[in-house]
């Protein structure tokens, strides 16, 4: 393919095809003209009108670099990240389609509406965090297979009691029970209402396995301590948001050093108003607000 011929730089910058048209003009008015004081005056017309030309050419060239700056940065950004130019051009493809063929329609506010939801999530992630729909096992499975030290759980029975004998539940288990087996140390403590005959069985399953089990009633703690959470290596923690009828929403994670070390501390705090599975439980204090 013949590749078209470059033009040179000075036949077509406005600026200096100005200034030579407007130097040229000078000569032949100083030429031609005895009026000093005339020529002068019209002199510093035209040098005002070549300042301003200046001007206008250097915040032209000043926007252009802004604009191949902040383009190039933006390529620069995303040819670091390996998999992320094999996403962005099918998703630009795609809203370039529906801006030229779909303008003006619902589709384009919906397209719009479906990068902001992503740069939300996005801002979520810049701080550490993400969420996941409750009843999605994925991430809880892959922290569970990659946790080679401890993990520290609490459970409410009144919101997950009947979620662990579901198979998404038994699923859960069996990975403990892979981590278990590869040496790491769980500790759960079941947040309760009552003590039934099904939790008691729950926890002994557990307990039997290996599991550091502890029992707290749910009065002996604070309203923002009945909660479900867990710990990973204290590398990933998670928090579950449900609603005050005990029905779960979704699943907040976070790999946020200061998160975790919030997410530890409330874990032990828990952990010591708990007591083992035979033993009595103490007389309930006050919670504290």
């Amino acid at each position: 393919m013949k590749r078209p011929e470059k033009k040179s730089p000075l036949s077509v910058d406005p600026v200096l095809l100005v200034g030579t048209g407007l130097s040229v003009l000078l000569g032949v008015i100083f030429y031609v003209r005895e009026d000093t004081a005339q020529a002068l005056g019209t002199v510093a017309g035209l040098i005002g009108g070549v300042i301003t030309l200046q001007i206008q050419s250097l915040l032209q060239e000043k926007r252009r670099v802004e604009h191949e700056t902040r383009v190039g940065q933006m390529v620069s950004t995303i040819d670091k990240i390996p998999w992320l130019p094999d996403l962005m051009e099918p998703m630009l493809r795609a809203a370039k389609h529906v801006e030229r063929d779909y303008k003006g329609s619902p589709a384009e506010d919906a397209c719009r509406a479906a990068f902001e939801e992503c740069l939300r999530t996005l801002a979520d992630l810049e701080r550490g965090h993400f969420r996941t729909p409750y009843g999605d096992n994925e991430v809880f499975l892959r922290l569970i297979e990659q946790a080679r030290e401890h993990i520290c759980v609490t459970s409410v029975p009144s919101v997950d009691l009947t979620w662990w004998r579901e198979p998404v539940g038994r699923q859960y288990w069996r990975a403990q029970l892979d981590a278990l087996a590869r040496g790491v140390k769980i500790r759960r403590v079941f947040i309760y209402h009552e003590w039934t005959d099904d939790l008691d069985a729950l926890a002994r399953e557990q307990l039997a396995a290996g599991v550091k089990v502890r029992r707290v009633q749910v009065d002996r703690l604070p309203p923002p301590m009945r909660v479900i959470t867990g710990l990973w290596d204290g590398a990933c923690g998670h928090e579950l948001s449900y609603t005050a009828a005990g029905e779960a929403v979704h699943d907040t994670f976070t790999v946020s050093p200061p998160d975790l070390e919030r997410l530890m501390r409330q874990f032990e705090m828990i952990e010591r108003s708990a007591v083992e599975l035979d033993d009595e439980p103490r007389p309930a204090a006050d919670p504290v607000a």
